[in-house]
């Protein structure tokens, strides 16, 4: 049955509906050519799957979007899923960005948070797992602890496209699968290591962020 985004015009919701998702970085700020980044989307992703019941039948990280073919199949609708998705990766990235370094205290926390951030409700529960430790030492190796790299986010919202048949299921994986290539970023879809569809083997990741 679909139902009419209270807030939308366009977008409604289905149950079992499958969706092909777009949403974009601010300004189209490249984020993603750096890929600590790039690697905390993806294992966000694929632990949002569990968390929120979702079947992932593909994705792809491009510099300053994403693509997603996704199925709700929990609770929430496809706004809550991808609220979710850009909340926990915005808090994370910034996290990882904007914590000058980590020290190894008696809580075991020992995050050094900008000012700014501190008072700030979204930041004061954040908790160090390992992921993200090992993730922004990487991250302050590369471009040290005074660094310009712009605080992470996204532009509001997103782009959905409600998947109508097996046609248009193929005809998106495969624009999926060959969006790198058509942006020129490789020569073959083979090569880009930052996209997965449905029939390649799931990544593995030993550790939550």
């Amino acid at each position: 049955m679909r139902r009419p985004h209270r807030n939308s015009q366009k977008r409604y919701y289905e149950d079992n509906a499958v969706y092909f998702i777009t949403t974009v970085t601010y300004d189209r700020h490249p984020y993603f050519r750096e890929p600590i980044l790039t690697e905390l989307f993806i294992r966000n992703l694929w632990f949002a799957k569990k968390l929120k019941q979702c079947e992932l039948y593909g994705y792809t990280v491009l510099p300053d979007h994403v693509h997603l073919l996704i199925q709700p199949k929990g609770k929430e609708n496809i706004s809550g899923v991808m609220h979710n998705i850009k909340r926990v990766f915005s808090l994370q990235a910034n996290q990882i960005i904007l914590s000058r370094r980590l020290e190894n205290k008696k809580t075991g926390e020992g995050e050094d948070i900008y000012p700014r951030l501190r008072n700030d409700d979204r930041y004061a529960k954040l908790r160090w797992s390992e992921t993200l430790k090992r993730l922004h030492h990487r991250f302050i190796k590369q471009h040290g602890t005074n660094h310009n790299f712009p605080p992470f986010k996204w532009q509001s919202s997103f782009r959905d496209h409600l998947i109508r048949d097996n046609d248009d299921y193929d005809h998106h994986i495969a624009y999926i699968r060959d969006n790198a290539m058509k942006h020129g970023l490789i020569n073959t879809a083979e090569d880009w290591l930052c996209m997965w569809v449905d029939g390649i083997l799931e990544p593995v990741f030993s550790e939550t962020p």
